[in-house]
């Protein structure tokens, strides 16, 4: 006896007149379509934003270079911070695995995703190591202020 046989689903292979047929995936190619150009799209703009906090710290740092002003050091710090955050969100993903009930134990896998974008932080941070050896130093100086104003 053969499956095909004893079970019969009425209507199976059967298209009626008023039911709209699909097209060798039409509705699905339009979705994937819209998919792939939002990820597109996201992408671009994520590295036209990552080229921009370069140019910026690069500007910046120059700036800080020629005059170690507050404001000076206020914005290069504020860009590091924006391009570190940028980057980390979009380059490492990180994974548990483990825990179940007899071994709670759990590891953490950090998994570089876009080893691009970790190059280019490396290359940002290497190009603008002076400039932020002045703001450590200006860190360190502000900390003494404070520990002899209290």
């Amino acid at each position: 006896m053969r499956i095909r046989d004893a079970v019969a689903t009425p209507g199976l292979g059967k298209q009626s007149k008023n039911s709209p047929t699909m097209k060798s995936g039409a509705a699905t190619s339009s979705l994937f379509a819209a998919e792939l150009t939002n990820q597109q799209f996201d992408m671009t703009s994520y590295e036209q934003e990552v080229e921009n906090l370069r140019q910026e710290i690069g500007i910046v740092g120059d700036k800080l270079a020629n005059e170690p002003t507050l404001p000076n050091f206020k914005r290069f710090r504020d860009l590091l911070s924006q391009l570190a955050k940028r980057i980390s969100n979009e380059a490492y993903r990180l994974e548990k695995i483990g825990g179940t009930p007899q071994n709670p134990r759990t590891f953490e896998i950090i998994t570089v995703i876009n080893a691009e974008a970790d190059k280019l932080y490396n290359l940002i941070l290497t190009d603008n190591r002076d400039n932020m050896a002045i703001t450590a130093k200006v860190i360190g100086i502000k900390g003494l202020v404070v520990d002899l104003i209290t």
